[in-house]
């Protein structure tokens, strides 16, 4: 067969683009640096979401033309120096957590930054592979490689560079469409377009999905100014209800505290402020997550909030450790209760994602030898918490309370299966006790996260941090109300919900467009095989009618 006959698609494979455009590798290195501290910005000030833009445009000329290997340890010093600014509380958890040195506690968390920060690395590794092979897809294999490798790779929770955006409104409104995720893979196309527009890449098929992609930024931002006029419309004509926020603000401590002087379990800090709230309006009152009360062990203490609950007139939502027996061995739960107002028990909700090495120890780390190193790092804090095995709602005069504890909060597909397709008067409830980490910037980030879970599936949420600060959130993202951070706070809100509402599209569609990402991600993985075999196929074959 002639080549006029071939199916040509040989113009993917061209190795010119390969040419590096920074050779010293002294420069490559700062570069990769460079990158590292304007990824992590957005996650220490959220006032900086800006930088997240181009913060990928260093690295990327560092990574041209170098051989995958060196793009892995470039990429790998840009996610740990990443991981190091952005979760640098690691050194403060550790402290309040076990009481170790600091010495030991800055190790600990250097190993967290340095295992987190390999992500990248591979990711980097898998963009370099493809773009030798596929040098006009670059547009595709930098994004999807970045987002797949980091959705894949074994860690506490996938890290979305997305969730900084928070304050940038018109920015995230596309995350009911295509989630968190999605709107990672649209940031690192605006970089990949900058990078491409700065290194002067050429081709007929480079050159169409730069025009594709800058199109689809430009829908994106104008349907973003569309829809954030929309919600602020919708939520303007909603019904409201009256709720009430305790923020007590709690020292962490390692062992079950003492009720402060002229308070008791029976009687906490936490119930005189509900009596306030109730007395003001609120038809229900959160407490955030927070130490051991003994509500389900105590007769007395069930008793007694049965009683001040009937008294103030108002639902309380509140967060204790449960403990219950399950085959003769006793368990604990992290878990939310609701009062009603007549002083009954109405439901429960026991947390389903449990910490791993906080609430249980993940199968490897049980092996002999291995859990010995374990409960010697982790001690006492390593304690068995049991999993929940449902979503719960919370129905409280026509508004649907989902009910999710802290680390529950950074996973969009768990939310949006617990909110489902019926989103009638739904309203996320988060709480959250982030004093462990010290007065950093981690409960601003945990701020964050929450509100693009809003976001994403369209429903008001309400976030109620220990320690703050504390948000309600609309379904555009927008602030309705908050607290300071660090401090104690009592918060009356006017929360508003729509009885008929409708479920998002990511809502709907959540896992579905997690495997699209990745099956986009293969299907780019299987071409650059595929075109690799056909040129060494035609590379044998002209190499056997030269010697004829």
């Amino acid at each position: 067969m002639g080549s006029a006959g071939k199916l040509d698609i040989c113009f993917l494979y061209r190795r010119a683009a390969g040419v590096p455009i920074v050779r010293r590798r002294g420069q490559q290195v700062l570069l990769a640096m460079l990158s590292g501290v304007l990824l992590c910005l957005p996650w220490v000030d959220g006032s900086l979401y800006w930088t997240a833009w181009f913060g990928w445009l260093p690295l990327l000329c560092a990574l041209q033309g170098v051989s995958p290997l060196r793009a892995a340890l470039l990429g790998w010093l840009t996610g740990s120096l990443f991981y190091l600014g952005t979760a640098y509380w690691m050194v403060h958890f550790a402290i309040h957590l076990k009481g170790l040195s600091l010495p030991l506690s800055v190790l600990l968390a250097a190993l967290f930054w340095i295992y987190c920060g390999a992500a990248i690395g591979l990711g980097c590794l898998l963009y370099r592979w493809l773009a030798r092979r596929l040098p006009q897809l670059v547009l595709l294999s930098f994004p999807l490689s970045i987002v797949g490798v980091c959705a894949l790779f074994p860690g506490l929770f996938d890290i979305r560079f997305s969730e900084t955006q928070a304050a940038f409104l018109i920015a995230i409104q596309g995350a009911d469409v295509v989630g968190a995720q999605g709107m990672d893979l649209l940031i690192l196309l605006v970089n990949g377009l900058l990078f491409q527009l700065l290194a002067g890449v050429r081709g007929r098929v480079a050159s169409a999905l730069a025009a594709t992609g800058a199109v689809l930024v430009l829908v994106w931002f104008v349907y973003g100014w569309q829809a954030l006029a929309h919600w602020d419309a919708e939520v303007a004509n909603w019904q409201r209800m009256r709720v009430g926020l305790v923020q007590p603000n709690d020292a962490p401590t390692r062992r079950i505290p003492a009720p402060p002087a002229g308070y008791s379990r029976q009687y906490p800090e936490e119930m005189e402020a509900s009596r306030r709230l109730a007395a003001a309006g609120a038809r229900w009152v959160v407490w955030p997550e927070a130490r051991y009360k003994g509500y389900f062990d105590h007769q007395s203490v069930r008793q007694a909030y049965a009683d001040q609950v009937l008294a103030m007139g108002a639902d309380l939502l509140f967060h204790d450790v449960e403990t219950r027996n399950r085959h003769a061995e006793p368990i604990s739960y992290n878990t939310m209760g609701w009062l009603r107002r007549d002083g009954e028990l109405a439901e429960r909700y026991r947390k389903m994602l449990r910490v791993p090495f906080g609430e249980y120890l993940p199968a490897f780390w049980q092996l002999p030898g291995i859990s010995t190193l374990t409960h010697a790092v982790l001690g006492d804090y390593l304690r068995p918490v049991g999993a929940g095995d449902a979503h719960t709602r919370f129905a409280i005069d026509g508004m649907q309370v989902v009910p999710k504890i802290c680390y529950e909060t950074a996973f969009p597909e768990f939310i949006a299966d617990a909110i489902g397709d019926e989103v009638s008067g739904a309203v996320l409830l988060f709480v959250s006790q982030d004093n462990w980490f010290g007065e950093t910037s981690q409960p601003f980030q945990h701020r964050a996260i929450s509100i693009m879970r809003a976001v994403e599936n369209r429903v008001p949420m309400v976030h109620l941090i220990n320690n703050g600060p504390s948000v309600v959130a609309a379904p555009s993202g927008r602030p309705l109300a908050g607290t300071p951070a660090f401090s104690r706070a009592e918060l009356l809100v006017d929360l508003p919900y729509s009885v008929s509402a409708q479920a998002s599209f990511y809502g709907r569609h959540a896992h579905l467009l997690g495997w699209l990402w990745l099956a986009m991600l293969a299907a780019l993985i299987l071409l650059a095989i595929l075109l690799v075999r056909r040129q060494e196929r035609d590379a044998g074959t002209a190499e056997v009618h030269g010697t004829r």
